[in-house]
Formats: structure tokens, sequence, C-alpha cells
């Protein structure tokens, strides 16, 4: 009789204990004691919850990303510049580009003027010092500079190692460059460096502009023509130089 009331007093137990692990018709989850004691209920949510927008949360690590290395650019721009002073001691105001015209995009503007010295003529340089434009237009607070790729841009150059070779360099509808009046007895090579030439009072000689990439010639004309390339690209240009004084 007392083995048969265990049996009874057992039974029942494991009934109560039945009804104590099923809630509402699922299985009691054991589990929320284990991290209600062991996990701090903020970190367990954080692990067991994933965010409510990851697509949200993705976006901003890229917009992290990407000023990290425009930020990257930036300092390697103007450890570039302060190089370029150091090696030439030109006075040289540096500046940022605001806008270009929206009718001819070789005509930028700058937020610098002649407050900070700038002048009609002045050079713009970027990097290690490689002219892109000549400044056409001063306000006190602003001034426009036209790239050297447009077609209304003129410059005298030196070519090649000798820099004895003398040409004008035009821009050619935004799209390059090109050499002209170049001495047919001249010899020219591909990839040979294009320099200032110093016959513009306010442009010291010897800022690189680009490198020669194909020539044009005939035997029945006086001179050769040449296309130049650029060393950089005159599109994405974003902090620039001003040789204010030599």
């Amino acid at each position: 009789m007392f083995k048969q009331n265990i049996k009874v007093f057992f039974l029942f137990l494991a009934v109560i204990l039945l009804f104590v692990l099923i809630k509402n018709g699922q299985i009691f989850d054991l589990g929320i004691l284990f991290r209600s004691t062991l996990v701090p209920q903020q970190a367990a949510n954080s692990l067991l919850s994933p965010p409510n927008d990851i697509e949200t949360v993705y976006q901003q690590l890229l917009v992290e990303n990407s000023n990290l290395r425009l930020l990257e650019k930036e300092n390697e721009e103007l450890r570039e510049f302060l190089n370029f002073k150091e090696k030439t001691n030109y006075q040289l105001v540096l500046t940022n580009i605001i806008s270009r015209d929206p009718v001819n995009n070789n005509i930028v503007m700058i937020n610098a003027g002649q407050k900070e010295g700038l002048a009609k003529g002045q050079a713009v340089v970027v990097n290690n010092g490689i002219i892109v434009a000549k400044i056409i237009e001063v306000s006190p607070d602003s001034a426009k500079f036209r790239l050297l790729t447009d077609n209304f841009s003129k410059l005298a150059v030196n070519i090649g190692p000798s820099q004895k070779i003398g040409g004008v360099l035009t821009g050619i509808l935004g799209l390059g460059m090109n050499l002209s009046y170049i001495p047919q007895e001249q010899e020219l090579k591909k990839k040979d460096l294009v320099t200032t030439a110093g016959a513009d009072t306010k442009i010291p000689a010897g800022l690189i502009i680009g490198q020669i990439e194909n020539i044009h010639f005939s035997e029945e004309e006086l001179f050769k023509n040449a296309s130049v390339s650029s060393l950089v690209d005159y599109n994405t240009l974003g902090i620039v130089g001003v040789i204010i004084s030599l």
C-alpha cells in the first residue's frame, strides 16, 4: 500500500511539472532561466535580435567608409602640396572648387580671390605642381580659372628632357590638349614630358603639364603637331593651389 502511494505521489508530481513546462500550448523556454542568470538582458537581446533595418546600418557603414577615403585623399593631396611648396619656395594659396560653369565645364570657380592675393594669369596647380589651368577672373572672395583643355586656352611650352623644343599648347574642346608650331626638324618621342616655358610672367617655367601621346606630321608641312595627355584627371579636381608669387 505504501509503495502504491509513493507511485501515485510521483505520478502526481510529474503531472504538475508537465503543466509548469507547458505554457499556452507551447513548451516553456528553459533557456530563459539560463539567459536571465548568466547573460545580461541587453547583451542577450543584441545577440538574439538583429537590427530592425540591416540595410540602413549597411548604408551608414558605406557612408562612413566613403568619408574616411575622402579624408585620406585630402590628406595625401595636402602632403603633396607641402612638398611642392618646400621644394620650390613658391607662395601658394590652397583653395577648394565651388562649382563649374553650367555651359562650359572647363570654367571653374574657387573660394579664394583678391583678398588671398589671387590675380588674373596665375597658374593653378595640383599634386606636386602639375599645372591644370590659368586664372581668368578674380573678385574679392572668389576666382575663376580656365582648364588647359579648354578651346580658348593657350600656353607656351617646352618638350622633352633637353627642354629646348618649344611649342604652343591649346585645348581641344575640353577633350584633351594639342601641341602645335613644333619645328619639323625637332625630334619628338612618345611619353616626352611637356612643361611650361616661362613665357607668361606669372607662370614659372618647368611646371609639368603632361606627356606626348601621339605625334602627327607630314613632310609637306613646316611644323609638327602632337596630342598631349594629362597626368591627372581634370574631372575629379577638388583641392587646387594657386601660385601667387614666384
